[in-house]
């Protein structure tokens, strides 16, 4: 009996992604699985952008309550996805509230920066950073309202 082309390829598909670990011989599969309505997936990340612009704090905390974090681009390539994709402008997760630059994303420190030509200044209490509608990083008041974008890891399916 033939199977369908779908089917064969479904099935072959699946065979690749499984994978066994250690020494107990358990074995399982995994699919990365869609991101949730409302989502936008790029590579193994979600990214969602909140409907209002929010102070830098109440951004971060709103990301938090839906199981986030405020986004921080680590490439060229991930912020011209949120540029295109959801807002030309936006909050990221790098701050000098405590005396200098942490840029981080969720927990992890990020290398990756791009600083407009000569930022951050710190002018103005300015404390919080954005990607500006030119694409490149600026610091502004944390009490200033801007969109809000999350990020969070695509689901990953088990069996």
């Amino acid at each position: 009996m033939m199977l369908p082309k779908r089917y064969t390829c479904g099935l072959i598909s699946l065979c690749l992604m499984i994978r066994c670990t250690g020494g107990n011989e358990r074995c399982g599969a995994s699919i990365r699985g869609a991101c949730p309505p409302a989502w936008s997936q790029w590579g193994d990340k979600c990214y969602k952008q909140l409907s209002e612009n929010l102070p830098w704090a109440e951004a971060k905390q709103e990301c938090i309550k839906i199981g986030s974090v405020l986004v921080m681009p680590q490439s060229q390539e991930e912020t011209e996805f949120l540029r295109e994709n959801l807002s030309i402008w936006f909050w990221i997760d790098c701050n000098d509230l405590e005396g200098s630059w942490e840029c981080r994303d969720g927990t992890t420190d990020v290398v990756y920066t791009d600083w407009g030509r000569g930022e951050p200044n710190n002018g103005h209490r300015e404390d919080c950073a954005v990607v500006t509608d030119s694409g490149v990083w600026n610091d502004v008041k944390c009490e200033d309202r801007a969109p809000v974008i999350c990020k969070r890891p695509a689901p990953q399916l088990q069996f």
